[in-house]
């Protein structure tokens, strides 16, 4: 996911505000109260808090607080993204965000900077997403079934159907379909692997199989995708 990178340091919060874009708050110097929405929270310099787009918040913090704002959530993503989180900061994510400031007083613009916020956004989803939904992220090139994904959450199919809908706000194929076509356009735009190559690296197992697939997802084919003039001159 390409990001126009936000990210700011403050040395207070106060008052009760919106945002229209999501926003990541971390209180790195004394645990933080917040209100979100209904909700009271207690953050403390080991968690981040999570505040999705248009939602009002309010706190009275005083001290350094890193803001990492999203310039937009993924289409795929927004169910998921759409209530406050709280999130543990232990092992990578702390040593993450310690990278990034180090990184921020050096060149706030560098791509470094950008892939640890791509990856930050990333490790966010991590927590917000149940364990078949992490699994289609991670497993995505791979065949998956509907019943296979149920079990893991240990419903029957027809529940889990539902359930997944109301996570994601489309059923589990549709989800599935979106991971595949939107790593596809990666590799179309920024590789010289050739369609079919491409086709199996994402899960289908046929040319024609994906090219419907990407077709339904952008309304183009994969080689319609690649010879856009936009991608001219990415690939390797």
């Amino acid at each position: 996911m390409r990001q126009k990178l936000d990210i700011q340091e403050f040395q207070e919060c106060s008052g009760e505000h919106r945002h229209s874009y999501p926003q990541i708050l971390v209180p790195l110097q004394q645990s933080m109260s917040i209100r979100v929405g209904e909700e009271e929270y207690d953050v403390t310099c080991q968690e981040l808090c999570f505040v999705p787009a248009g939602m009002d918040h309010q706190c009275g913090y005083r001290g350094r607080l890193l803001a990492i704002n999203l310039s937009q959530v993924d289409d795929k993503d927004a169910a998921l993204l759409s209530r406050p989180v709280i999130v543990s900061m232990r092992g990578q994510i702390m040593q993450l965000v310690e990278l990034i400031q180090a990184e921020l007083k050096q060149n706030p613009e560098s791509r470094s900077v950008r892939y640890l916020y791509s990856y930050l956004y990333s490790k966010l989803l991590e927590n917000c997403a149940a364990p078949s939904i992490r699994y289609i992220s991670e497993h995505y090139d791979l065949p998956i079934t509907v019943g296979q994904l149920a079990e893991m959450e240990r419903y029957n199919v027809t529940y889990y159907n539902d359930w997944f809908k109301q996570q994601t706000g489309c059923s589990p194929n549709l989800y599935l379909r979106r991971i595949r076509i939107d790593r596809a356009k990666e590799l179309l735009a920024e590789t010289s692997f050739s369609v079919m190559e491409v086709a199996v690296m994402v899960g289908y197992s046929s040319n024609a199989t994906f090219t419907r697939a990407f077709h339904s997802i952008t309304g183009m084919t994969p080689k319609e995708y690649r010879d856009c003039p936009c991608f001219r001159g990415k690939l390797g």
